[in-house]
């Protein structure tokens, strides 16, 4: 709890509170059906929905002060009114008070990119348990710590429940927090008032250009983690792409590179690949130290080399890095197989663009003995010119395509899939349409035959399909073992 009083000058020093009550705030919430009785209602101002609307709601539920960019509350209205030019600041102010700043208390590195931030996420994650540390996971598949789960709505949170995290996660007496940070959340300022240690760059291809329009705001957004870090952080960033060595000239922090290509800090030497994984040789300051990676495909050593980088900026040895990604166990829903006493490979994987598909049936091409099996679909309501470029690279390496739903969201999904399908080869003949996603599923293992590898691409750890405003209970991986299993 904190006095009101105090709450709004420390967030806003010199606004007048003398007339204000002395009560105490017990919490902070922007959702009024979330409030409870002592909390501060920030009324935000959004494209659909304007927080005023719910004031009433949040005073019968026991607010004791409320949070507007309007200048006008009702005459008869008795509790304080916390007047501000931008309610979506005011989240960021008055959260990083309530909590008491706790992202000064953790180590955090913000992991942003296209491709690449839940496995480097995880990665960096297992090289600090190793060490015996206490990390937190801020990302798509969860917000994890201390042995808690939980759903991840999206990607990175907005600034109130961060900081909610941020605390309890210091409270749980977390050494570092790890997050995923998404291009929308860099600009809509969720992340203002973090105190990044350092910050990873992965790559940058084409994705939320519904959002975005171009590549150019795209990286705009991405580079603002990088902008905003002192000279006492780190910025670890992929020597290899061209919009990292943009992004170099952008940040004071210290850089540290890594890649494949001569010239990196940290490169990736003598690359062997096998059906368990990937072997290779990290090139540091003149010495060379063997790494064996249990994950497939070159995308993945470009991730552990993003994690290597980042331990050995944290204050780590490089060689217990490369000793300890030995027994790491992997990623839900990357590159994840699927095995229920099949004489074929099934495996499930988040990849739902351009560049992330290419990267895993790249990968997948060299280790099946039969044929390369591709399920796949585009989301609804995105951006619709990755969906042909999508097809065009199913038909470089896919032996057989089931084309279907993913998310179509309010689209019709018979129309994105023909917009996939225009971008298949004239005269391609090696894919069939199966709109609904677990008849698809079922028909593509029904056709496998021994030595054959399976990919559904796309949803990964995702357990729901999004149709129309809904979000129907799904899973690539249940939707397997159900058909394997004869049930």
């Amino acid at each position: 709890m904190i006095p009101l009083r105090q709450f709004i000058l420390e967030a806003y020093p010199g606004y007048s509170v003398s007339s204000f009550p002395d009560i105490s705030v017990n919490g902070l919430e922007c959702d009024s059906r979330k409030v409870q009785k002592g909390f501060v209602f920030i009324a935000v101002k959004g494209k659909k929905l304007d927080g005023d609307a719910f004031i009433q709601e949040a005073v019968s539920k026991g607010a004791v002060a409320i949070v507007s960019e309007d200048t006008t509350p009702a005459k008869d209205f008795s509790l304080p009114w916390i007047l501000v030019r931008d309610s979506r600041d005011a989240v960021l102010r008055l959260s990083q008070v309530f909590y008491a700043n706790p992202s000064k208390d953790l180590k955090i590195v913000g992991v942003t990119g296209t491709n690449g931030k839940t496995t480097t996420t995880y990665l960096l994650e297992h090289l600090l348990l190793k060490k015996g540390l206490r990390p937190g996971v801020i990302g798509t598949v969860n917000y994890r710590y201390a042995g808690k789960e939980i759903p991840a709505a999206e990607t990175t949170p907005g600034p109130l429940q961060l900081q909610r995290i941020f605390s309890e996660m210091k409270q749980a007496h977390c050494s570092h927090a790890l997050m995923e940070v998404s291009s929308h959340a860099l600009d809509q300022n969720r992340t203002g008032g973090v105190h990044f240690s350092a910050a990873i760059f992965t790559n940058l291809t084409r994705d939320h250009l519904d959002y975005h329009v171009t590549m150019e705001n795209y990286f705009e957004a991405k580079s603002k983690l990088f902008s905003g870090l002192s000279e006492e952080t780190s910025a670890i960033i992929n020597h290899d792409d061209e919009w990292g060595m943009k992004l170099a000239s952008k940040t004071l922090a210290k850089k540290w590179t890594f890649g494949l290509k001569d010239g990196a800090d940290f490169q990736a030497v003598n690359l062997r690949y096998a059906h368990d994984g990937a072997g290779f040789e990290l090139k540091f300051e003149g010495k060379k130290i063997a790494v064996h990676l249990p994950l497939i495909g070159a995308h993945n050593v470009y991730n552990a080399l993003g994690a290597i980088a980042a331990f050995y900026s944290l204050g780590f040895s490089v060689g217990e890095a490369c000793a300890f990604l030995s027994d790491f166990k992997g990623v839900p829903g990357r590159l994840e197989s699927v095995r229920a006493g099949q004489d074929f490979a099934v495996v499930v994987d988040f990849a739902h663009t351009p560049d992330g598909l290419e990267n895993v049936l790249r990968s997948l091409k060299n280790h099946p003995n039969g044929k390369l099996i591709l399920v796949f679909g585009c989301g609804g309501d995105r951006d619709r010119v990755k969906r042909p470029q999508m097809a065009s690279i199913a038909a470089k390496y896919a032996d057989r395509i089931f084309v279907t739903s993913d998310n179509p969201r309010s689209e019709d999904p018979k129309a994105i899939a023909a917009e996939i399908c225009g971008g298949f080869p004239q005269d391609f003949k090696k894919y069939a349409v199966v709109i609904d996603r677990r008849k698809a599923i079922r028909q593509a293992l029904l056709e496998a035959r021994t030595g054959d590898m399976v990919l559904l691409a796309g949803k990964g750890h995702e357990r729901s399909q999004i149709i129309g405003n809904e979000s129907i209970p799904f899973s690539d991986r249940e939707e397997v073992e159900r058909v394997l299993v004869g049930r």
